[in-house]
C-alpha cells in the first residue's frame, strides 16, 4: 500500500462533506514573521459548486487563534478514518456562521483546495530506526531560514542521531550532556540525513522538550511543521513516509525472524 495518495476531486468532495457532517477537528498552520503558528478549528460547511470551506475561528483552551487576513496561505490537516488528510488553502473572508439557524459563531471562509493529500495514519506513528541504520541530525534555533546564519557558529548547532521517525516528528539522541537552552514550542531548523541516497532533508520543527532515555542519554523531541503548505513540503512528506514504511517492513521482518528462531517443533 502506498504511504501517500493524491485524492481525486470526487474523493476530496466526499471526504470534506463527511468532515462537515462530523464537525471534524482540523489543525491549521500559518507562517507568521519567520515563525509558525498552529491552531485548531472545526468544519462547519463545504460548497464544492462555489468552491469554499467554512471553519470556526474561536478560542480554544484559553488561547485565541492567530490573526488571519484575506489572501493568507494556510495549511490544514485532519483525520479521516485511518488516514490523515492535508492540503493548502487561502483565507477568503472572516465573519460569523449560523450553526443552528439561531446561534452564530466566529468563522473563516477558505478557498476550495486545488489538491488534497492522503497519508496512512501509520506514517505518523513513531517507528524506531533499525539498529543497522543511522540518521544523523543537525538542529539549530530559528528554523530553516536561520541556517546560513548559524553555520558559522558551532555553538548554535546541536548534533545527534534519530532514534525514531515519523511524518510528524522525531526523537533525537544528542551528542552532548548539556540541555539546550531552547524554549518550549520554539522553532528549530532540522537537517535529516535519511538513508535513502538523497541529499539531506531540511525542515522547520517545534521544540517539544528534552529528556533522558533508558540509557541516560540526553534526547530531544521535535515536531515537524508547515509541510502541507508547499509542493516542496509535500515532497518532503513523501520521502518521510517512504522511509517510515521501509522501517516498518524491516521491523516486521525482524519480528518474523525472531519468531522463527524461537519456535521449536515437537
Amino acid at each position: 500500500m502506498k504511504p501517500r495518495r493524491i485524492l481525486t476531486m470526487e474523493e476530496a468532495s466526499m471526504i470534506l462533506g463527511e468532515a462537515v457532517r462530523q464537525n471534524a477537528l482540523a489543525v491549521l498552520t500559518i507562517h507568521e514573521n519567520d515563525d509558525w503558528r498552529m491552531f485548531k478549528s472545526r468544519f462547519l460547511e463545504r460548497d464544492g459548486n462555489h468552491r469554499f470551506l467554512v471553519l470556526d475561528y474561536q478560542e480554544t483552551h484559553g488561547t485565541n487563534p492567530p490573526v488571519l487576513v484575506s489572501g493568507q496561505y494556510v495549511g490544514l490537516s485532519f483525520r479521516y478514518k485511518s488516514r490523515k488528510v492535508m492540503f493548502a488553502t487561502v483565507v477568503e473572508a472572516k465573519g460569523r456562521y449560523l450553526t443552528d439557524g439561531k446561534t452564530s459563531v466566529p468563522a473563516v471562509r477558505y478557498r476550495w483546495p486545488e489538491s488534497m493529500t492522503e497519508l496512512q495514519r501509520r506514517a505518523y506513528y513513531r517507528t524506531p530506526v533499525p539498529s543497522d541504520m543511522s540518521i544523523l541530525v543537525n538542529l539549530w534555533p530559528g528554523g530553516v531560514a536561520a541556517r546560513e546564519k548559524t553555520q558559522g557558529s558551532a555553538l548554535s548547532v546541536v548534533t545527534g542521531e534519530a532514534l525514531d521517525l515519523s511524518c510528524g516528528g522525531t526523537l533525537i539522541q544528542l551528542n552532548q550532556v548539556e540541555t539546550p537552552t531552547w524554549t518550549d514550542n520554539s522553532t528549530l531548523g532540522v537537517e535529516l540525513h535519511l538513508p535513502d541516497g538523497q541529499p539531506p532533508m531540511l525542515l522547520d520543527a517545534y521544540y517539544r522538550g528534552t529528556r533522558h532515555d533508558n540509557g541516560n542519554h540526553l534526547c530531544t523531541a521535535v515536531q515537524f511543521v508547515g509541510l502541507e503548505l508547499s509542493l516542496d513540503g509535500r515532497g518532503v512528506l513523501y520521502r518521510l513516509a517512504r522511509c517510515v514504511q521501509k522501517f516498518h517492513r524491516r521491523a516486521l521482518a525482524n519480528d518474523l525472524r525472531k519468531g522463527r528462531a524461537g519456535f521449536k517443533s515437537s
